[in-house]
């Protein structure tokens, strides 16, 4: 029973494709059979499109007798938005749980092909606790953004471990349907730890290698004590020279205080061309992530310079992004590999620059230590200013 025997032309044009690609078969095929997903793709490779696709392939499958409604865990309420906005204008129906909603009624008689909820949600709520316990017509399980639900942030200043996520593995005794694990990366203690929370005793794993080969990477030790402003001269210099034209760069820092620091100093040193620097965190008020979010998805918007935390790092999709800056080393590769695959998405040339003093390497895990040690990645004295 292959995935490609339920997918009509119609479902393919609605996600603007001509084919699945043969992971993407592979995983709806398995999920159809009833069999757990554990599917670790590289960032922009479509990952998406395995749980979209589905709600239609089993639609075909098994016709308009039974429901199908996917759920899917996420940890951030901008992520659920979006993903709802853009299946909505695909023709599908999907909403998300959330505060103050006006599409309750219709969230509990099972309306929706596409319900997006939070961890806390789903298990912390009784009203919807109900809901999915005493249902039958979600289809599928999907968790996406799973390095958050083992404690793995780099940014537990920014995001923090949130306690109903060790507590996840509990909505398989809610819902009896096929669970799909979606990242980008995730080593093997990781991957182990997640099929073991969800009880995915005889679990099918996608693996594909996380390395982007169209970045180059560089990282470069300094001093704490060499200003910010000349750390980052390079891109003030650069920004000042070429305005709009200049090159986009994402800042990434480890927490909400240091990213304010950096905006900051660029809005000092940038003058009359502040316009050209923006800020992007968990605090950011909604309608501050909205406006980025509009200018950061035209090729062409105004902003050149995204100072951000790693609630930039994840369900987002920034357009002309050639540059990715790491201010301090992520906690661990798996957070790494997130936000330097923010560069690049369309598959030109793109680096990412690592630039770390010791102090802000405390709460590494061994993998990244072991990075920044090693002899290859250790490029202090290459051109890395663009």
């Amino acid at each position: 029973m292959s995935a490609s025997m339920h997918v009509s032309e119609e479902i393919l044009n609605k996600f603007g494709i001509k084919e699945l690609k043969p992971f993407q078969e592979q995983t709806i095929t398995r999920l159809l059979k009833g069999e757990d997903v554990f599917l670790c793709k590289k960032t922009g490779g479509g990952k998406s499109i395995c749980y979209q696709a589905y709600q239609p392939c089993w639609t075909n499958l098994h016709g308009d007798v039974e429901k199908c409604q996917v759920l899917v865990v996420c940890p951030l309420l901008s992520i659920m938005k979006e993903q709802c906005e853009c299946l909505s204008a695909a023709g599908f129906s999907a909403t998300y749980i959330g505060t103050d909603r006006d599409d309750e009624e219709a969230l509990l008689n099972g309306d929706f092909q596409f319900v997006y909820t939070s961890p806390e949600h789903i298990l912390g709520v009784s009203k919807w606790n109900g809901m999915f316990r005493s249902t039958t017509s979600f289809q599928l399980l999907v968790m996406k953004h799973i390095q958050f639900f083992t404690g793995g942030s780099s940014e537990k200043a920014d995001i923090p471990f949130r306690p109903w996520f060790s507590k996840l593995g509990k909505i398989r005794s809610l819902i009896d349907c096929p669970v799909l694990l979606i990242t980008a990366t995730a080593n093997k203690a990781a991957r182990m730890k997640l099929q073991s929370m969800f009880c995915m005793k005889s679990c099918f794993e996608i693996i594909d290698n996380p390395d982007l080969e169209n970045i180059k990477l560089f990282v470069t030790k300094v001093k704490s004590t060499i200003p910010l402003s000349e750390i980052f001269f390079f891109i003030i210099q650069k920004v000042k020279a070429e305005k709009d034209t200049c090159e986009r760069y994402i800042i990434f820092c480890q927490s909400i205080k240091s990213c304010s620091e950096i905006f900051t100093m660029f809005r000092l040193q940038l003058g009359l061309e502040i316009h050209y620097i923006e800020m992007f965190h968990s605090n950011t008020s909604d309608e501050v992530k909205e406006n980025v979010k509009k200018n950061m998805n035209d090729i062409n918007g105004s902003i050149r310079i995204l100072a951000a935390t790693s609630a930039a790092g994840m369900g987002v999709n920034f357009q002309g992004v050639k540059h990715v800056v790491n201010c301090g080393p992520p906690a661990d590769m798996d957070s790494f590999v997130q936000q330097y695959g923010r560069a690049g998405r369309d598959g030109s040339f793109a680096t990412g620059l690592l630039i770390y003093n010791a102090k802000q390497c405390k709460k590494n895990d061994m993998d990244m230590k072991n990075y920044l040690d090693s002899p290859d990645s250790s490029n202090s004295d290459s051109d890395w200013s663009y």
